[in-house]
C-alpha cells in the first residue's frame, strides 16, 4: 500500500513538474529578458526599471537608475539559485527510485532559493522607491496596475 502511494505521488508531481521541464534549460518562469543584461532589469520584478523609464525622469535620477541597475547586474541573477534548485528538485521527483527525504530537503532548498530571489527584488524596489519622487511613485503605480498593457510592446 505504501508504496503504492508513493508511486501514485510520484506520478502526481512528475505530472506537475511537466511544464516545468518543458520551458528547457535557461528558461523561467518569467520568461526571457529577466535577471541581468535582460531589458527587464536585474532583481526586479518583471519590467520595473523597464516601466520606470516611461516617467518624466530628471537625468540625475536616469544616473542614479543606471546605476542600480549595473549594481544588480554585478550582484548576480538571484533567479539563478532557484532554477538550480528547481533542476535539483525534478532529478529527485523524476529518479528511478524517489527520495522522499531527499525531495523535502530539496523543497526547502527551493523556498530558501524563493525567499532570497523576493529578497533581493523587495530590495531593489526599495533602491528605486528612494530614487523617486512621491508623485513619481503613485504613476508608477499606476503603470503596474495597468499590467502588461502599460509596458508597452517592443
Amino acid at each position: 500500500m505504501t508504496r503504492r502511494m508513493v508511486i501514485a505521488a510520484t506520478l502526481a508531481l512528475s505530472v506537475g513538474a511537466l511544464p516545468l521541464l518543458a520551458q528547457g534549460p535557461g528558461q523561467r518562469p518569467g520568461g526571457p529578458g529577466r535577471g541581468p543584461g535582460g531589458p527587464m532589469g536585474p532583481g526586479g520584478p518583471p519590467g520595473i526599471l523597464a516601466m520606470v523609464h516611461q516617467l518624466d525622469l530628471s537625468d540625475a535620477q536616469k544616473d542614479q537608475l543606471k546605476a542600480l541597475a549595473d549594481e544588480g547586474r554585478q550582484s548576480g541573477d538571484p533567479g539563478a539559485g532557484v532554477q538550480a534548485a528547481e533542476q535539483k528538485l525534478h532529478a529527485a521527483i523524476l529518479a528511478d527510485v524517489p527520495d522522499l527525504h531527499a525531495i523535502e530537503s530539496l523543497k526547502a532548498a527551493l523556498n530558501a532559493a524563493h525567499a532570497a530571489e523576493l529578497e533581493q527584488r523587495v530590495g531593489m524596489m526599495q533602491k528605486v522607491a528612494q530614487i523617486l519622487t512621491p508623485a513619481q511613485r503613485q504613476q508608477l503605480l499606476a503603470l503596474q496596475a495597468q499590467g502588461p498593457r502599460g509596458r508597452g510592446r517592443g
